[in-house]
């Protein structure tokens, strides 16, 4: 029975774009023999960082920026604010700017928006994850000023007296962003000198995914997903993935895998988060695989 298990990798899971380009860069760059840095992990990813560490990265904060040696700082796909820049020139410090282009295009419409805001009358909304690198990256377009919305049902910071702007971190869940776009209507709704425009700035490729997910989870007996335990994206899809199959398990490594879970009925799907990369998950399909033929 074991050696005819149905074990199918989820085609849209693996990387992003933006991570899957950023990971390039610093692997093209390594190659040529200097000092790579990464500023802060390249992805929310343990079993991906380790990989990176063992050849050669390095992984710094801005505070070191000060004492580095001479080498070229990756700047990861999340982004980075302003003064990161700032603080690198004034260090004289080799920057390789591997911003996701999605993530790159939106500081900049948020920039522009800050630059012209009537702050008397105009502000700035942020949906995201407070203390995300590219939350952080956005707020640094607004010096700070705008206001980071978390929960799409707390929205009590927002004065209604004034014009918003709403924007969303690329990576945020897109029927989230709903509800606070519709609980934000309806305060312009009760007061008509309040106008509202809303920026829907997450990634085409993040609201496929919930779609393409639900497919094939319901398409396989028992899932398996595979992400980093501090992905915040991973946490929202795997959440989202068992809902649609009871039979879904979190797993961070190949280590974690149960092989009970071969001893089920019926086919087994393998997913993960953007930030989980393809060649994981080929290995937790090659561990499963062979477990299987032990049954």
């Amino acid at each position: 029975m074991g050696k005819d298990k149905i074990i199918e990798i989820d085609p849209s899971a693996g990387f992003c774009f933006g991570v899957e380009n950023a990971i390039q860069i610093a692997e093209e760059n390594m190659n040529q023999g200097s000092p790579v840095y990464g500023l802060g992990h390249m992805v929310h990813n343990e079993v991906e960082i380790g990989r990176l560490d063992q050849l050669g990265m390095k992984t710094i904060s801005v505070m070191d920026f000060p004492d580095l040696s001479p080498g070229k700082v990756i700047i990861r796909a999340h982004g980075e604010p302003p003064s990161t820049y700032a603080l690198a020139q004034a260090h004289k410090i080799d920057i390789i700017d591997a911003t996701c282009p999605i993530v790159s295009n939106l500081q900049k419409k948020i920039y522009k928006q800050h630059r012209k805001l009537d702050r008397e009358k105009e502000q700035i909304i942020i949906f995201g994850k407070e203390g995300h690198p590219e939350t952080i990256g956005l707020m640094g377009q607004t010096r700070g000023e705008a206001i980071l919305i978390t929960d799409p049902n707390d929205i009590s910071a927002i004065d209604r007296r004034k014009t918003i702007f709403l924007f969303s971190q690329t990576t945020m869940d897109p029927d989230q962003f709903e509800v606070l776009e519709e609980n934000i209507r309806k305060i312009t709704q009760v007061s008509e000198k309040t106008k509202f425009e809303a920026n829907c700035s997450i990634c085409g490729q993040m609201k496929k995914r919930k779609p393409e997910l639900r497919n094939f989870a319901s398409k396989h007996d028992l899932i398996i997903f595979v992400s980093g335990a501090k992905s915040s994206n991973g946490a929202m899809l795997y959440n989202f993935c068992k809902q649609q199959n009871k039979f879904t398990f979190w797993i961070h490594s190949v280590e974690d895998i149960d092989p009970e879970w071969l001893k089920m009925d019926g086919s087994i799907g393998i997913s993960g988060a953007t930030s989980t990369p393809s060649w994981q998950l080929k290995q937790v399909k090659e561990q499963l695989e062979a477990l299987a033929k032990e049954l």
